[in-house]
């Protein structure tokens, strides 16, 4: 076993619970992802054109989405046609499994998010 093999993609396939806002529990099964998927879900989330950014993260569940066997699930085709609360709760299980966010959560809460600071109403600027 080499040093790095905890830095590498793994083969396995992970199994995870992914709970949707109905309550409904749905055992699912993931594969990691390497670094240039992820590289490209970012640079993607930050194209000029709509059509890319609305399409980043169903390219990112249909690369990570997989069948116990580790074969693909379901396509990119699909995974546009995703709901939204369904297709944030796989983002969501996605980042929890590589890591990334706190806990899964695809962003800050709005209670952690900001400087802390109130900013002055406009009519304060009188």
């Amino acid at each position: 076993m080499s040093k790095y093999d905890a830095f590498l993609v793994s083969p396995e396939v992970h199994e995870r619970t992914v709970e949707l806002a109905d309550g409904s529990k749905h055992i699912l099964h993931f594969r990691e992802l390497p670094v240039s998927v992820y590289r490209k879900f970012q640079i993607a989330e930050q194209s000029a054109d709509e059509d890319v950014r609305a399409g980043s993260m169903a390219r990112l569940i249909s690369a990570s989405l997989c069948e116990p066997d580790g074969s693909q699930s379901m396509s990119y085709e699909q995974a546009l046609q995703l709901k939204p609360g369904p297709c944030n709760a796989l983002f969501a299980a996605i980042l929890s499994l590589h890591g990334v966010g706190d806990k899964g959560k695809a962003s800050p809460s709005a209670e952690t998010s900001g400087s802390g600071t109130s900013s002055p109403s406009p009519s304060a600027k009188q």
